[in-house]
Order: C-alpha cells, then structure tokens, then sequence
C-alpha cells in the first residue's frame, strides 16, 4: 500500500506535499528532535494536527495526524473553557491532539508549523534577546512572548499578540518558534529561512580520542553516544557549564529528565552510578568527550543532539534564561507530557 492511501482509507484530507513536507521537516535535525514539533492545517471549519507523541519524520510511513473540530476549540478558547481541545477529536482513535493544539488554532493562517529550531533556540533561551535579533529579522512580520507552559498558558499569551494583530511568526521563549502562511511549502520557507538568518557559529569541532573513555566504559551503566557531535561540549568549560546549571526548553526537561553533570575521573563515575541508580545523568568528561546512560533511546539521544547544537551556538558570554524549578516540576507531573514520553520510551 503506497503511504498516501493510508490517509485516503482513513477519510484524512492530508494532501501529498504536506504529507512529503512533514517528512522532510522531521528529518531535519536543526528544526526538530524526536517527537518535537508540530504541523497543522484547516479546512471546512476543522483542524487536522500531528497526533502527540508522533514524528513528524513518520508521515510517510503512517497517519499521524489526527481531525480535531476547529470551532468548537475557537469558541472554547473565547470562553476561557480550562479545556478547550475536550470533545474536539474522535475519541475512538487512539491518538490525541498534539499539546500544542490550542496554539494552531489561534493562528489565522490555512497551515501552521511549530518547531524547536536549534538556531532560533540558540537566541530564544537568552536574556533580552529580542534586542539583539531584531537586525536578523528585518522585513518579516513576527513577535515574541516569554516562556510559558506548552498549551493553553502559551496560547493564552499567543491570544493577546493575535487580537492586537495578524502577525506570521511567533518566537517562543525558551521553546522554539511558530509561523503560519496559506501553504505548507510557504510556511515551511519560511521556518527555513529564519532559521539561515539566525545561524551565527558554532563551536570549533575537536577530534575525538577514542581510547580516552574506555576506562569510563568499565562503568557498565554507561555507553558512548551514537552522535559525534554531542561531544563538542566536553571541549568547552564554559558551554559545560552552561549545559549542566539547568534547563533551557521544555523537551530537555522530559526526555533528558535527570540532567548534566561533569566528572573528572573513573572514581568519581563509579560513586555516581551507585548514588543515582535510577536516575543516571549525561556526564560531560572536559576535553574527552560525552557518555550517557546505557538505557538511553532514540528520543533521549536526539534531544541530547539539539541541546548540544543549542549550546554550541551560544557566544562565550551569553546570559542564559534557565527553566525554573516550579517550571520544570510543572511539566514533570503533566500527565499530557507524561503521555508523550511514555509513547517515545
């Protein structure tokens, strides 16, 4: 059966370039990791989004999106309802909205493409960053609003910008980006090109000395990582730093839940893996490398890629805007992420 027919037996509108542009977005490192992300478009008064939890890397291979009526969420977003996407999808499905739904549907726009670009990261995690990028983004029509919980606490704050005007693109504090056009290719041009903008450097890339861990690999709870590019880090004590006081977007906190730590020796590893079991970090060894708990997944390993490309296009001197802990525990205990994770793990 060809990819496209499956969302033509499931009676989904889902065009082929949408389908074949949701793919390529997925694949695309530098915008999204893992689950992350997400698209939408609208028609004849309904919405249909990438289901939570799905990839958008998997379009082609089967439906993850998922029909949600769109006046009824408007109408429950003009109400204030405290749950304006409940009753909106078919409950027979085994897929939900994606936690973002709320959001797509605020934005005016026939498609709507929200993602964790690493290069608008790099920018959005900063203090006053807004200052600084203003230059970069010259000739588009954009805002910005601080961080916010994912859902209906970002989109209330969305809500506010959408009735002062109709803007095309929304960077998202600590979170990533949104923007709307009236195709998906136009949309995702424009994602694209903002991202290109916003690419200023990264960190040199140092050679790896394999046999530097193999005394670290005598911990047996440990592995190396399947990405090269992760180890950059380990090379910078200042971007070590920055990678192990906190936090930066909301997917660090799931899927890398237990944190950074740097160590210096084989003895300082070992009490490690005995004092957190269960809850094992990423160690950063300085001007070694990375190793990561052997029970990592793909999911963990592709946001330990993103926060790494994040971090490696910080300047030396950047002032970092961390998730608090009240932050954080609120999208720890989220059954909504708990769900997401409990999908990708």
């Amino acid at each position: 059966m060809c990819n496209y027919e499956i969302y033509k037996i499931l009676k989904l509108e889902i065009s082929k370039s949408l389908i074949n542009i949701t793919e390529k977005i997925g694949r695309d490192i530098n915008l999204v990791q893992g689950p992350g992300g997400n698209i939408s478009f609208k028609s004849n008064g309904f919405m249909y989004i990438k289901a939570s939890g799905e990839k958008m890397s998997d379009a082609k291979n089967k439906n993850i999106f998922i029909k949600t009526d769109l006046i009824k969420i408007l109408s429950s977003l003009e109400s204030s309802d405290p749950d304006p996407i409940k009753n909106s999808w078919e409950k027979s499905s085994l897929m939900r909205p994606s936690i973002e739904t709320t959001m797509h549907a605020l934005m005016p726009h026939k498609y709507v493409l929200h993602v964790h670009c690493v290069n608008t990261l790099s920018w959005v995690i900063q203090k006053n960053y807004h200052e600084k990028i203003n230059i970069f983004l010259k000739g588009i029509n954009w805002k910005s609003v601080p961080y916010k919980k994912p859902g209906l606490n970002l989109s209330n704050e969305i809500k506010k910008i959408i009735k002062e005007s109709i803007v095309d693109v929304i960077l998202l504090g600590n979170h990533g980006i949104v923007a709307g056009a009236e195709s998906a290719e136009r949309v995702f041009e424009i994602i694209k090109s903002i991202s290109e903008k916003l690419y200023l450097s990264e960190l040199n890339k140092k050679s790896l000395d394999l046999e530097k861990f193999n005394k670290y690999l005598l911990c047996r709870e440990y592995k190396l990582p399947k990405n090269k590019y992760v180890h950059q880090m380990a090379f910078s004590k200042i971007h070590s730093l920055i990678a192990t006081k906190g936090d930066l977007f909301p997917d660090q906190t799931i899927f890398l839940e237990n944190g950074l730590i740097i160590i210096n020796s084989l003895e300082e590893l070992i009490l490690l893996s005995k004092l957190r079991a269960n809850k094992l970090p990423v160690v950063l060894i300085p001007n070694v490398g990375i190793i990561i708990p052997r029970t990592f997944t793909e999911v963990n390993e592709d946001t330990l890629v993103g926060l790494s490309m994040i971090i490696s296009r910080l300047p030396k001197d950047a002032s970092i805007n961390y998730l608090t802990n009240k932050e954080r525990n609120e999208l720890i205990n989220w059954d909504l992420e708990i769900h997401r994770k409990k999908i990708n793990n």
